[in-house]
């Protein structure tokens, strides 16, 4: 009986906050920069909750080259590491419809069963990204490598 009042409590909790937040800067921003900064830092918040199909989702399946094998290691980073994500985005080359952007990106990682050292890595990712009708998505990241499940050495 308490159990499922707890879990009426949180569902609750949840209805509430999400109809509490304002409504999605995106809806409120209208510059492709804009747009674009949103989704790098959605696949940020995605990766750091652990949801790997949502990061996936800022991608273009059909035009980035290797989709399958960066969703398996997303996929594998996120089963098994906490993951903290932050990231800063400059444009560097425009178009009305595609536009490069550098994205200085900050991931800290543990293993999430043992207990480990913290595993960090910082690098300058170049994305390219374009207008899918109303949404802006990545078809091509480089270095792809930056998301792999093994340790990283910068060059």
């Amino acid at each position: 009986m308490a159990s499922a009042l707890l879990r009426t409590g949180a569902l609750g909790v949840w209805a509430w906050v999400l109809l509490a937040s304002p409504l999605p800067l995106l809806a409120q921003s209208e510059s492709p920069a804009d747009r674009i900064r949103l989704v790098v830092r959605d696949a940020s918040r995605a990766l750091q909750a652990g949801n790997a199909p949502l990061f996936m989702a800022a991608f273009d399946r059909r035009a980035f080259p290797g989709f399958p094998a960066l969703r398996e290691q997303v996929t594998a980073l996120a089963a098994h590491r906490r993951i903290a994500s932050s990231v800063e985005s400059r444009v560097i080359d425009t178009g009305p419809e595609h536009w490069s952007v550098r994205v200085d990106w900050l991931l800290e990682m543990t293993p999430k069963l043992d207990p480990g050292p913290l595993e960090r890595r910082h690098r300058t990712l170049l994305l390219r990204m374009v207008n899918r009708g109303k949404q802006w998505k990545i078809v091509d990241l480089e270095p792809q490598d930056f998301f792999s499940t093994l340790r990283q050495t910068p060059p």
